[in-house]
């Protein structure tokens, strides 16, 4: 195992600590709720969801969570403004775990941040995703609304290894004027996580492992990823699914280990029903990295 030379910084966000040297802190784990096709949700245009349901399972998560001692964060994901604030209103009521607002829409994200904002909750939330992508008026806007805390995407799509990871964070890699870290703190972001972006199996998902410890080694910034994007698209688990559902899942569910044993700060692990089979597996990971840094 590892331990890094330089200052890891540590970040807390509602409660739950990001960051820090391997084997002394537990690693975050980030399940999704409200993803395309989650049952729970009745109306994806305006945020109605079967709330009986969901108490269910933000009852189940904090119950794993209390038996592993594995901290925990919920990506909330929306596809329109109306939908985010009402599930923003409906989830502050039963948890009090950081809140990540996930959209392939600017808009809805930051009609996230602003209602966050007016409910006093900015303290837990972390704005998902800044990127390539991102636009000056986007990065504005959260500097307004008072946006601390962040996912910066390091997806080069030039380069999907190591180097196009890194360089896209630390001078923009002719994609942008400046490194994507140094853009996100002008623009007002004190808590940087940084998803060291696994897309699919077919852009060299492997990479991410190690730009997790060249970011963390390099910056000393939290960093994890979603390798669960991986496991979903590689044939060769899909045609073993379609012979047997469960040797799908018990893959996806067991990949949420490998970031940390890289060293991740957090993990992306997919859907939040996973949670009581990701847990212990993560528990377990860190445990033996407590166990292997003892003597270092």
């Amino acid at each position: 195992m590892f331990r890094f030379q330089n200052t890891q910084h540590i970040y807390e966000i509602g409660g739950v600590s990001f960051g820090g040297q391997p084997g002394t802190r537990r690693t975050a784990m980030i399940g999704s709720l409200f993803y395309p096709g989650h049952s729970i949700v009745e109306d994806r245009t305006h945020g109605k969801v079967d709330t009986v349901r969901l108490e269910e399972l933000i009852n189940n998560l904090e119950s794993v969570i209390d038996e592993t001692e594995t901290p925990a964060a919920l990506m909330i994901y929306a596809e329109t403004a109306g939908a985010i604030v009402s599930y923003l209103n409906i989830i502050s009521d039963l948890t009090e775990l950081p809140l990540l607002v996930d959209s392939p829409s600017p808009e809805v994200k930051l009609a996230g941040a602003k209602r966050a904002s007016e409910m006093g909750l900015l303290e837990k939330l972390v704005y998902n995703t800044l990127s390539v992508g991102t636009s000056k008026q986007e990065f504005e806007m959260l500097n307004e609304i008072g946006v601390k805390a962040a996912v910066l995407l390091a997806f080069n799509p030039r380069d999907f290894g190591v180097k196009g990871k890194i360089y896209l964070l630390e001078n923009g890699n002719g994609l942008l004027e400046e490194g994507l870290i140094e853009i996100a703190h002008r623009y007002g972001i004190e808590k940087p996580l940084i998803d060291v972006a696994v897309m699919s199996m077919d852009q060299n998902a492997g990479s991410a492992l190690r730009a997790i410890i060249v970011s963390k080694a390099k910056w000393g910034i939290p960093t994890g990823c979603a390798l669960h994007n991986a496991v979903e698209s590689w044939s060769m688990l899909m045609r073993l699914k379609e012979k047997d559902a469960r040797i799908y899942r018990q893959v996806d569910i067991s990949s949420a280990a490998i970031p940390i044993m890289a060293g991740a700060d957090f993990v992306m692990y997919g859907p939040i029903e996973y949670a009581r089979s990701v847990f212990p597996i993560a528990a377990l990971a860190d445990e033996l990295i407590r166990q292997a840094i003892s003597d270092i």
